[in-house]
């Protein structure tokens, strides 16, 4: 802060540095700026900044992310929404004072993406990642809106790029079968036939405990995932805390993984890192002196690409197309669905916050199912 000084006009004045910029603030006496300047960094300390038209977009994004995302979401999110708004809007909107932000500026930054990716090269962007670009600015000027600073959100007004669905990729039933009698013996079988079972996320099986399982009651509690940053966390939305009833291969298949486990940890003894983890690094499995790709003590969480890479190289073995680990969550969703479960059980089953969601991800699945609809009636009335 600078000093209090007399203006010719007979107020006075006080410098005072909030958020990276400089703000001046003026009362008819030097108690009355005082107390100003204190009612201004008492309201900065609470997030609320100085009348917006002297902060930049940078600016009040740097505020916003440390003020109002760090601490109310989680690690991943504070750090993608940091990328997004370092990588892609600081370096084209940053300058720009927020109460000038125009619906025009934002939709030429993502014309600008689509068609030239970011101003220090890389090449166009996915219509995805920039879509990601508008739900951060989005959120962020939102929260400029609630706060008072701005009187509306320029993004809200504003057509993202629209994702174009990608074509689910699932096995078939026959396919199914012979993955899975490629992975038999295998560190890896239980893993994937708890994925095709439940369609649960590969977060949430490299997060899953042995706590979370009941084999007598063929079922489990879905409580927690593992995250890109290696960590533990609750899963994002309540629908993706459920329970899932587990058919008999399912149980049978962890029975053994969990024999075999036992083993593992009965030999390692003080060595084991006892985090109750159902897959879990296991170094010495089969003979193996450590596990391929993990720094890690046997027993401590697995890496998500460590698992890819097995599951790869078991396609391989396998003669089968070259799909992602996630394919394993639509084989699930879509075996059930033409077997003719309802999909509001598929839903509840992988944890989609709304029906909505499973109905226009496996729509593809929905043309069947209305044929067998007909053919019932035809049973029933013809």
């Amino acid at each position: 802060m600078g000093a209090i000084v007399e203006l010719p006009s007979g107020s006075y004045r006080q410098q005072v540095q909030v958020a990276g910029r400089r703000h001046s603030v003026t009362g008819e006496n030097k108690q009355e700026v005082r107390r100003k300047v204190r009612e201004l960094l008492h309201n900065a300390d609470k997030g609320i900044l100085p009348p917006a038209e002297q902060i930049t977009l940078d600016k009040y994004l740097e505020r916003w992310l440390a003020d109002a995302v760090k601490h109310s979401t989680r690690p991943r999110t504070f750090e993608s929404y940091s990328e997004l708004a370092a990588w892609y809007i600081v370096p084209a909107l940053g300058r720009h004072k927020l109460t000038a932000l125009q619906p025009g500026h934002v939709q030429k930054l993502y014309a600008d993406l689509l068609e030239h990716g970011r101003r220090t090269g890389g090449g166009p962007l996915s219509t995805k990642t920039v879509r990601n670009v508008h739900g951060c600015l989005h959120t962020a000027l939102e929260q400029a809106v609630k706060w008072g600073l701005v009187p509306r959100n320029v993004a809200g007004v504003v057509d993202p790029p629209r994702v174009r669905r990608k074509e689910i990729r699932a096995l078939d039933a026959v396919q199914v079968r012979t993955l899975l009698a490629t992975a038999h013996g295998t560190r890896w079988e239980a893993l994937l036939t708890l994925a095709i079972a439940t369609g649960m996320r590969q977060g949430e099986l490299l997060g899953l405990k042995w706590g979370d399982v009941d084999l007598d009651a063929r079922a489990l509690h879905v409580r927690r995932q593992l995250g890109r940053d290696g960590t533990l966390a609750e899963p994002k939305t309540s629908k993706a805390r459920r329970k899932v009833e587990l058919p008999s291969y399912a149980v049978t298949a962890l029975r053994e993984h969990k024999a075999r486990q036992n083993e593992l940890r009965l030999k390692w003894g003080p060595e084991w890192e006892d985090r109750d983890l159902v897959f879990c690094t296991l170094a010495g499995y089969r003979g193996k002196k450590s596990d391929p790709g993990s720094g890690t003590r046997p027993g401590g969480t697995l890496q998500a690409r460590n698992v890819v890479r097995e599951f790869k190289v078991l396609l391989v073995r396998a003669e089968l197309p070259d799909v992602p680990f996630h394919a394993l969550r639509h084989t699930a969703a879509t075996l059930l669905l033409q077997k003719g479960v309802h999909p509001k059980i598929v839903q509840e089953r992988l944890g989609h916050s709304n029906i909505a969601m499973t109905l226009d991800t496996y729509s593809h699945v929905m043309p069947s199912m209305d044929r067998g609809a007909a053919d019932l009636l035809d049973e029933l009335l013809g």
